[in-house]
């Protein structure tokens, strides 16, 4: 009976793992010759009605409350969402947490027999989607601040062959890879739907937390209100920004060891902690049931903050 157990949890982390998978990394390919397709307006009814059903996850995560405590909570969860381009809301990213922490739990708890661990897995496991948003979101802004040298370049040239701004912002979307494409064709229907410049341009600036494209968008809209050659202004920038690029992969390179040492140190206490607590839980209980053991575990976890803060302030080093 266990092992249908622990079978059927598996089999359902695992659909339910690949499914998000599925929707956060699926690329869809580019067909340019479906327009000529007899058949294309057939086939673009069946997929808009396959888009318009329901999902299971959105049916559950209808059935979740607003509660008006949360709306600060989820309106800045909203955004890191849109930062980090995953397709689903909150709420939806609270069924997909509540699933895959119960059913790691029960697996936990069929396999160790042991609420402590349990607890822990449930910690972990809740919060691992978090973990998930923040990296995917920092790997879209170096890929973006990757791609920014050369889409300037692309504006600056099409401007010097005589393109509107406007012109030059579309030439960009069609010759750039996502994210930078992305971006810019958000930015391009903004302000072609009829949005100002200037709101179009902080509305992408808040999309993407980038220190170069705030650069970048402060140069134009500065050329906006004052005049002068945008072209040149964006040529010089984006020299800045290459230099600048450069220094900072010097940095990390000579800080890298500071911060593989900073994360061993940071990790070392937990492995012990947890394999000693698996082979002798006799000897790990004091911690957890006497004052004395949990008056160390929060000084251990207060030193462990401390040290994980003064470790970031000795390598971080700004430009």
């Amino acid at each position: 009976m266990i092992y249908i157990i622990m079978l059927l949890v598996f089999s359902f982390v695992w659909t339910l793992i690949t499914g998000l998978l599925n929707i956060f990394y699926k690329e869809k390919p580019i067909d340019k010759l479906k327009y000529y397709d007899s058949d294309y307006v057939v086939k673009e009814k069946i997929e808009n009605k396959k888009k318009s059903k329901t999902s299971p996850l959105k049916i559950l995560s209808n059935l979740i409350p607003s509660m008006k405590f949360s709306e600060n909570h989820d309106k800045k969860l909203e955004i890191e969402l849109m930062k980090s381009d995953i397709p689903i809301t909150v709420e939806e990213l609270l069924v997909i947490k509540m699933l895959t922490s119960t059913a790691f739990a029960l697996l936990t708890f069929v396999i160790s027999k042991d609420f402590i661990i349990v607890f822990i897995m449930i910690v972990i496991i809740w919060n691992v989607p978090i973990v998930i948003i923040s990296r995917r979101k920092k790997e879209r802004i170096k890929l973006f601040n990757e791609q920014l040298n050369e889409g300037t370049m692309i504006i600056s040239n099409s401007l010097k062959a005589g393109y509107s701004f406007l012109q030059a912002i579309a030439s960009v979307a069609e010759e750039t890879k996502d994210p930078f494409s992305k971006e810019f064709k958000k930015l391009l229907k903004e302000m072609s739907l009829g949005i100002s410049e200037e709101i179009a341009l902080q509305n992408m600036m808040n999309r993407m937390d980038s220190d170069d494209l705030r650069l970048i968008v402060n140069a134009i809209l500065i050329q906006k209100d004052i005049g002068g050659n945008l072209s040149e202004i964006l040529d010089n920038i984006s020299n800045t920004i290459r230099e600048r690029q450069k220094i900072q992969n010097e940095i990390k390179t000579l800080t890298a060891q500071g911060r593989l040492a900073g994360s061993i140190v940071m990790s070392i206490p937990f492995f012990l902690g947890f394999i000693i607590y698996f082979f002798n839980k006799e000897y790990m209980m004091p911690l957890f049931t006497t004052p004395l053991g949990i008056g160390m575990i929060i000084a251990a976890f207060i030193n462990q903050i401390l040290g994980l803060i003064m470790i970031k302030k000795i390598i971080k080093i700004d430009i």
